[in-house]
């Protein structure tokens, strides 16, 4: 199974206010597929701060398809 695996999640970062949590699995992302690391980055690179995008992760056995929203940095 690809995905990218989250081995942490910043306090008040997006993905935190989205609900995503240490140890979910990123599928997808903004409609894209995530495979890897270069996948997710590339990504997130696209998004615009403001836009609300889907995130899906795996968590356990759930796919859970949450809403996040970035920031600027």
């Amino acid at each position: 199974m690809d995905g990218l695996l989250l081995d942490g999640v910043r306090d008040n970062s997006p993905a935190a206010t989205a609900g995503v949590k240490a140890g979910d699995k990123v599928v997808k992302l903004a409609g894209h597929d995530i495979r890897n690391v270069m996948d997710y980055t590339f990504v997130l690179g696209e998004m615009k701060a403001g836009e609300e995008y889907e995130i899906v992760v795996l968590r356990g056995t759930e796919r859970l398809t949450l809403k996040i929203v970035p920031v600027k940095r």
